[in-house]
């Protein structure tokens, strides 16, 4: 009888270690919770300046002329250029026509201004993250066209700008200028013009 009884106390001892065994084994592990950083938005698409574009423009500026009265008017001018995106740094060229410069003003010996003509080098850089805004300088070789009772004749000089560009679109840019030209011996004369104006036109990029 005492055999039997110690017998069933470690029967009984060796069920209860068992179960607690299996209970420590299947009983769900608290898992501690981990923090998700915030997703970071993704940054704007930087615009490429790359490529072909023309546009026109309206403006207004003053000439001035030695040997005859000087003027201010508004001029309208046409421009077409190509440029290359290196990044931080914008490049390329553009052409310039002014069929009409600040009202066709006329010389003292008659002749008179029938438009003119720009070829300038530009260097910019962009001047917003996303790069659809671009600051630049231009500078190049200018011709002014006149015409009298001995024909048109053609005088060389020089121009100045600075600008700002601006998408408004992937295809449609807005632009802001002022410039300034300098031509000696115009007409075939000692006439001298200098001429400074502001401009803003609209362009299209291909």
């Amino acid at each position: 009888m005492t055999r039997f009884f110690a017998a069933t106390c470690v029967a009984a001892c060796v069920a209860t270690t068992a179960s607690a065994g299996g209970m420590s084994k299947t009983a769900p592990m608290s898992e501690t919770p981990v923090a998700v950083p915030p997703e970071m938005p993704a940054p704007a698409p930087r615009f490429d300046w790359t490529g072909a574009y023309a546009g026109a423009a309206l403006g207004y500026g003053r000439m001035s002329i030695r040997g005859t009265d000087n003027g201010s008017a508004g001029a309208g001018a046409l421009f077409a250029g190509y440029r290359m995106d290196m990044g931080n740094v914008v490049a390329g060229g553009e052409l310039i026509l002014s069929p009409a410069a600040f009202g066709s003003p006329r010389f003292a010996n008659g002749d008179r201004i029938r438009g003119g003509a720009s070829a300038l080098l530009s260097v910019g850089m962009p001047v917003t993250a996303d790069a659809r805004t671009l600051g630049y300088v231009a500078a190049g070789p200018s011709v002014l066209r006149t015409r009298g009772d001995d024909g048109s004749e053609n005088s060389f000089g020089a121009s100045v700008a600075v600008g700002l560009d601006h998408m408004l679109t992937d295809d449609i840019m807005l632009r802001g200028s002022v410039s300034y030209t300098a031509i000696n011996n115009v007409g075939g004369a000692d006439y001298r013009t200098r001429t400074t104006g502001a401009s803003v036109g609209l362009g299209f990029k291909f």
